[in-house]
């Protein structure tokens, strides 16, 4: 795990973000350089219990959720529908 970079530390690694202002690695700069909340920061880059570090097309997904939420929305909506189709179904049959 340790020679795994983090998200925060490859956006500090691109020269591109750190000429255009991105000053540091701290939770603070990356918050205050891309203007995110807390919660829009741990949605991006947070690991979890059973994945301490999200491949890079998931962290590309999360961005792109907290850019435009619909997509996840979306995608909730369609889970309760196909529960309320199959739970709506076994009673129905029996």
């Amino acid at each position: 795990m340790a020679g795994k970079p983090s998200a925060i530390d490859l956006a500090f690694a691109d020269p591109v973000f750190r000429v255009t202002g991105l000053t540091g690695r701290s939770r603070g700069d990356v918050k205050s350089f891309f203007q995110l909340s807390d919660t829009e920061l741990d949605r991006i880059a947070a690991g979890s219990w059973r994945v301490r570090m999200r491949p890079a097309w998931q962290i590309a997904v999360r961005i792109r959720n907290v850019g435009d939420p619909r997509q996840e929305k979306l995608l909730l909506l369609g889970i309760m529908v196909m529960i309320a189709v199959v739970v709506g179904a076994a009673q129905w049959l029996g």
